[in-house]
């Protein structure tokens, strides 16, 4: 959806995510492709990191990362969902390979492209500025600042703000909206709740699966592959902190997983452990698909319904029109499935980009709107004086609705 209005940036993210799926547009008319540019890009961080590992440690070692990659739920199976982590990923990835090649072999080229790797990760996702401060703590930490350039950090900088220009821009334009809101989306919470740290805990032990976050742990790694710690554990523990001041989501420390599933490499038992790894991981993929046959098993999870429910309901945009969703996700699945524009109501959830589309008000004197029964409505329907009226239940948690006025 957001590709179908290109911007510098927006608010709920940066833009790189869209500017891939704008990319796919043409290939549209054929099934998903849409989504080849950003799933293909995601999955060149396979390419990076072999070329990161290949001159530090053994082909068998390579082979036993790579299972754990493509068996990891959010790195492997999870990674043909396009979302922003897909980019970020890869110009995390990138960035580390470049910053290692400018303090082993201080060419001042590598330092211009660590600048734009970090200025297009920027324009993926915010969570690369985790970057710079796993740099200077690994600088300093291992004593290397005397490999430093400095007039290559300049070029960095440099390099780094042309690239990350039109996130700055678009904020710069926005009063600082995106940046404001992610931040507040993070870090702000009026009160502290328990179950935050321990479902952040608990989650990132399961996503990396408890053997193999053991056998990162009590990894010993040669000298130069120290670098891991700094990027592994450093965004690990820097979300361990903010989820002492808000929810975190599963996937915000995905940059860490690389550099940990690399740790875990030098623990004697992670190839015995790597089996069950893949046994575990590869059965719940294997149920996963098998919902696209038995949709008895999507009622399992609401994540894994939620793509079967909005593809049902599309079919109500052929029938009414203009017709509203309640969230953002609804309107674009069903906008996708229709390929008929469906915008989500004004208002009536989370503050998001739909809410700033001028398509997010009806116009008219008649619009529909399908909605989760327990939703409410926005306080401007009744402002304005708006009639409602049920057309039908669309399933047990849906219904349609059709609101007229004067």
């Amino acid at each position: 959806m957001w590709a179908q209005r290109p911007q510098l940036s927006y608010f709920d993210h940066p833009p790189l995510v869209s500017w891939l799926f704008y990319l796919g547009h043409f290939l549209e008319p054929f099934m998903n492709a849409v989504r080849w540019p950003a799933v293909i890009l995601g999955h060149g961080l396979l390419a990076v990191w072999f070329y990161i590992l290949k001159d530090k440690i053994d082909f068998d070692k390579i082979k036993v990362w790579t299972y754990l990659v493509l068996f990891s739920p959010l790195l492997g199976f999870g990674s043909l969902i396009v979302t922003p982590d897909l980019p970020v990923m890869f110009f995390w990835s990138l960035a580390i390979l470049l910053a290692l090649q400018a303090l082993d072999k201080k060419a001042l080229s590598s330092y211009i492209w660590l600048g734009v790797a970090l200025g297009l990760g920027f324009c993926s996702k915010y969570h690369i500025v985790l970057f710079v401060p796993c740099l200077l703590v690994y600088l300093t930490a291992e004593k290397r600042w005397k490999d430093v350039r400095w007039n290559g950090v300049l070029l960095t900088l440099v390099s780094g703000l042309i690239f990350c220009t039109p996130v700055l821009l678009w904020n710069y334009q926005n009063d600082f909206a995106s940046f404001e809101f992610q931040i507040k989306h993070g870090l702000e919470k009026s009160s502290y709740n328990p179950e935050w740290t321990l479902s952040y805990i608990l989650g990132q032990i399961l996503i990396v699966f408890p053997l193999i976050f053991w056998a990162a742990l009590r990894a010993k790694v040669p000298k130069d592959l120290r670098w891991l710690f700094y990027f592994g554990w450093g965004p690990l523990l820097f979300f361990l902190f903010t989820s002492f001041r808000a929810l975190v989501e599963a996937n915000w420390p995905i940059i860490a997983y690389p550099a940990i599933l690399a740790l875990a490499l030098f623990h004697p038992k992670v190839q015995k452990w790597t089996k069950v790894y893949v046994i575990f991981w590869g059965a719940i993929v294997a149920v996963v698909l098998a919902t696209l046959f038995t949709p008895s098993l999507r009622k399992l999870s609401d994540k894994v319904e939620e793509p079967y429910v909005f593809q049902e309901l599309s079919s109500v945009a052929k029938e009414v029109s203009p017709l509203y969703a309640s969230s953002y996700q609804m309107a674009a699945s069903l906008w996708y499935f229709s390929k008929v524009p469906v915008f989500k109501l004004k208002g009536i959830s989370r503050y998001d980009f739909f809410d700033t589309l001028p398509e997010a008000e009806p116009q008219g004197k008649v619009f529909y709107l399908v909605k989760r029964e327990r939703n409410g409505l926005p306080k401007w329907i009744s402002e304005q004086q708006w009639q409602m009226k049920e057309i039908r239940k669309i399933s047990p948690d849906f219904v349609l609705l059709e609101f007229t006025r004067p």
